[in-house]
């Protein structure tokens, strides 16, 4: 199991007036996703790092956290893997994205296809693991699974955004956020905190480069939280057309079996 440890906040970042930059703050889990609306050349940056830490013993160890598919492409955050009770995010975005529809029908149909796995894990987190349940309240606000579908939708450059977010009486309630261009600008999750900081005190750098912009955010966190966040970094865009290219591939082009094994549980 991925331990919450401690993280940032997961944000929403869109325009207002065309220059007012608001933030929209919600809790997250651990490791750190990165998707931006890239205006200029009409298309979406995703990035995110590879470190997983394990709630036992502090173990850590890498993995992929974006996930390439024919015309759908995620990013993965929070709890990513539980073999008892079952919880595989990799294998429910995978399954989304093989449902018929455009890319919003499929990340709304990883929220029927995950509910009901991730309702039983919340269930059993909460009567075996308390203390887990309870750090997840208490550091993420509850925020479980996270993942971002991005991609072209009717020609435009889009992020779906869909999870889960327990509560103190044991409730899972479904959320979700739509980044889509022109209005919005992007979406972070995981540790966000010096991403949230480089922005309020830096606010042209919607003028930068996004693929750039994306990196920068992701070596602000590797560097704030090397215990949760770590390389390599992945980056990959997709255009308005739907084509998909890597600009930093890290471990997302190794072969499948190279998948780590899950401990059933603590």
């Amino acid at each position: 199991m991925v331990t919450p440890g401690r993280v940032g906040r997961a944000v929403v970042v869109y325009v207002l007036c065309v220059t007012a930059v608001l933030l929209l703050s919600v809790p997250g889990f651990g490791t750190t996703v990165v998707a931006l609306i890239d205006k200029k050349h009409h298309r979406v940056v995703l990035a995110a790092d590879s470190l997983l830490r394990l709630s036992y013993a502090g173990t850590t160890f890498q993995q992929c956290k974006i996930i390439r598919q024919p015309e759908c492409t995620f990013a993965m955050a929070g709890l990513l893997n539980k073999e008892s009770p079952p919880l595989n995010l990799r294998d429910l975005g995978e399954a989304a994205c093989g449902l018929p529809g455009d890319l919003r029908h499929k990340a709304d149909g990883f929220m029927a296809l995950a509910k009901e796995p991730v309702t039983t894990v919340a269930d059993f987190l909460r009567v075996n693991e308390p203390q887990f349940y309870a750090d997840a309240i208490a550091s993420s606000g509850g925020e479980l699974v996270m993942v971002a579908f991005a991609g072209a939708e009717k020609g435009n450059p889009s992020i779906f955004v869909r999870g889960f977010r327990i509560d103190t009486n044991g409730g899972v309630t479904p959320i979700s956020y739509n980044v889509v261009a022109p209005n919005d600008l992007g979406f972070f999750a995981g540790f966000t905190e010096s991403i949230a900081a480089y922005i309020k005190a830096n606010p042209q750098w919607t003028k930068m480069n996004r693929v750039s912009a994306a990196r920068k955010f992701l070596q602000l966190e590797v560097a704030a939280h090397p215990e949760g966040v770590g390389r390599p970094v992945s980056i990959l865009t997709i255009d308005k057309m739907g084509r998909q290219k890597w600009i930093s591939p890290g471990l997302c082009t190794a072969p499948a079996s190279g998948k780590p094994a899950i401990p059933k549980s603590e």
